[in-house]
């Protein structure tokens, strides 16, 4: 059964073939015509594309290292998670620049400035009137993309492979000049809003700093804990002495009474301990940093309040103060953000007409056209010999068309 097939398609093959050798001369001429055609074509007629690439880096935002820093300085300086509040200084990030440049090199702008520079409409003998097909013509022959490692790769293809490279550089520059324009114009517009801020921040960090001081100065007030730990001690100690006065006095009476000498040295020296803890507790004595224990809660929520609204300032100030080093920075320097990994170069590797692969597809697909046809003749001759009815309706058509002609 098997062997039955591979004959059956060796049958095939060979009848095919015989058939092409029959009409060789018509055979040959269908194969060498169009590959004559194609081969002038490929050689004289098409102009050959180059293609030059560069390939850069995206720019690296400076943000994450700024934020980490301020983070640093509040964490330092401040509690109550103060240094979180740094997150409020992201103004751009890599991704945002990247886009940014991405959308540089698609710009109008860029690619009229190529088209400009080198004459492209004379460089592609445009023959149209409006300048968006000469640069929808610019842009078939331009592509921006992301590799695999996430850089850019900029590719321009061009008859002239020198002129291809030459565009390529000329882009870059004029790219990275316009990113470059772009940070200094946003790190300036930054720069005045971070100035204004400033100016209010420290203004009110003044009034509060006359403010604190002229309430601690008031109130004899710097330091609630220690202040009111030590009036505690304090009064602690003079409780404890004037317990100790109570148990000698009670003593006193009951061996030689009231009206001995030393009861009343006991009762001058209790009465005095009575008047500093009366004092103490009216705060009579805040001038030597002791505080009123009937006036602390209150004392000690403004201290508070104070104290907290200074931290903030302060934290906030420092923040804006490094930021506003920071764009000043990014303002006055002028340096290359896109850093070219891979320059063009002036490629003479034809990339348009494939040359050996168009002839080769040529002569395929006319040798199975060719072969088409010279089976098709032989299968009209074969039923015209046998007198069929196929022969018949092939005569009949061309009989028609004959009919026409004349």
């Amino acid at each position: 059964m098997e062997r039955q097939e591979s004959l059956s398609f060796i049958e095939v093959c060979l009848q095919l073939l015989n058939n092409n050798l029959k009409h060789f001369k018509f055979f040959s001429a269908i194969v060498i015509i169009p590959t004559i055609f194609v081969f002038v074509l490929v050689m004289w007629v098409l102009d050959p594309v180059y293609r030059a690439t560069a390939i850069v880096t995206p720019p690296s935002g400076n943000t994450g290292s700024l934020a980490s820093g301020i983070s640093g300085i509040l964490g330092n300086s401040s509690k109550s998670g103060l240094g979180s509040l740094s997150s409020m200084l992201n103004f751009s990030t890599g991704a945002d620049d990247a886009d940014v440049v991405w959308t540089i090199f698609n710009s109008w702008e860029l690619h009229d400035q190529v088209i400009q520079e080198f004459d492209l409409a004379r460089h592609y003998k445009f023959k149209g009137k409006y300048p968006a097909d000469l640069l929808k013509e610019f842009r078939k022959n331009f592509n921006f993309k992301s590799n695999k490692e996430n850089m850019f790769e900029i590719t321009i293809e061009d008859v002239d492979y020198s002129m291809a490279a030459q565009m390529v550089s000329f882009m870059l520059e004029k790219a990275d000049s316009a990113y470059n324009d772009f940070k200094t114009s946003q790190a300036r517009q930054t720069r005045i809003y971070l100035q204004s801020r400033l100016d209010s921040c420290e203004k009110a960090m003044h009034a509060l700093t006359k403010k604190f001081a002229k309430f601690q100065s008031d109130n004899d007030i710097y330091n609630p804990e220690i202040q009111m730990e030590s009036t505690i001690k304090y009064l602690s100690d003079l409780q404890g002495r004037r317990e100790d006065l109570s148990m000698e006095m009670a003593y006193e009476k009951e061996d030689r009474g009231e009206k001995s000498k030393r009861y009343e040295q006991l009762s001058k020296r209790y009465q005095t301990i009575n008047t500093a803890v009366q004092g103490t507790l009216d705060g009579k004595d805040k001038g030597m940093g002791i505080v009123s224990l009937k006036k602390s809660p209150k004392l000690n929520a403004e201290y508070l309040q104070y104290e907290t609204e200074s931290k903030i300032l302060s934290a906030l100030y420092q923040m804006l103060r490094v930021q506003s080093e920071e764009v000043q920075l990014e303002e006055a320097k002028r340096l290359t953000n896109l850093h070219v990994l891979e320059p063009p170069w002036e490629n003479n590797k034809k990339v348009f007409p494939v040359r050996g692969i168009m002839l080769v597809f040529t002569v395929i697909v006319s040798s199975i056209i060719a072969t088409f046809l010279c089976n098709i003749i032989a299968f009209f001759e074969a039923e015209e010999e046998k007198d069929s009815r196929v022969a018949a309706l092939w005569r009949n058509l061309r009989g028609a068309f004959r009919t026409r002609k004349g």
